[in-house]
């Protein structure tokens, strides 16, 4: 049996490769998109079409889902609240779970769930298919073609989808409040917009920024780890089991940085 110390030790080796790996991937392909400027064009139309499937796309999942849990939050709390007067803490509740937490990581879980898993399987189909190298025949960086686009067209979506998430995530939680106690959108926004500061709208922009930034770029890097047509669902399915770890590790992360310091 394997010493448990030794296997400790190696999952540390490999984490600490696999994510060096994700982090040179992710600083080249910026710095290279930066400094030379050829393809960039050709990038940046990439760049629009990335960030119309990941966000355009998924706006109607993302609302719906926001729309559900704010309204949930709030039926489950009206109740309770009510019967102590203590109703200003609506907004605060609606600020821990929507904007603070469970926001940003569901919709991340989404964009996981849709565009992570399709530029995996897309990033490990041009391998296959050797398209990255007639990209390099071209004289064009393939990390800077394939590489930078999704990543930045994912931190954009991911960011605007974050912020449409909370603001439909409150009123769902409104039209509730509306209809069972009556209260009226000018109370309601009084009880939000006292229980919401900037730093919470900041920690929640930044954390979907980061996770945008690390969904794109594993999947990426799963991607080219595939060498034939039997391991696309191979990684595919690694990609998300990675940036579902990867989630959450950095909310945790994020959320001490902000709130335990």
């Amino acid at each position: 049996m394997r010493n448990p110390i030794s296997a400790l030790i190696g999952w540390v080796k490999a984490k600490f490769k696999f994510y060096g790996g994700i982090t040179a991937l992710l600083v080249y392909s910026i710095s290279d998109y930066i400094t030379n400027p050829k393809g960039r064009k050709i990038a940046n139309h990439v760049w629009l079409l990335q960030i119309f499937f990941t966000a355009n796309m998924a706006i109607k999942i993302i609302g719906l889902v926001a729309l559900a849990l704010g309204a949930v939050t709030v039926l489950q709390l009206f109740t309770q609240l009510s019967r102590f007067g203590a109703l200003g803490l609506v907004g605060q509740i609606l600020n821990l779970v929507i904007v603070r937490e469970l926001g940003p990581i569901i919709t991340a879980m989404i964009v996981i769930s849709r565009s992570g898993t399709a530029i995996a399987a897309e990033i490990a189909t041009m391998n296959i298919n050797n398209e990255m190298d007639a990209i390099e025949m071209l004289g064009v960086d393939s990390l800077k073609m394939i590489v930078f686009p999704r990543v930045a067209g994912m931190v954009v979506s991911l960011v605007l989808l974050n912020l449409f998430f909370s603001g439909v995530g409150i009123i769902g939680g409104f039209v509730v409040g509306n209809l069972l106690g009556g209260i009226t959108f000018d109370v309601f926004m009084s009880y939000v917009i006292k229980a919401i500061t900037m730093t919470d709208i900041f920690a929640g922009t930044f954390k979907a920024m980061v996770f945008g930034f690390f969904i794109s770029t594993i999947s990426i890097f799963h991607g080219f780890q595939a060498f034939s047509s039997t391991q696309v669902p191979i990684v595919t399915t690694k990609a998300v089991v990675s940036s579902i770890f990867a989630m959450f590790l950095l909310d945790i992360i994020i959320t001490i940085m902000f709130y335990m310091g």
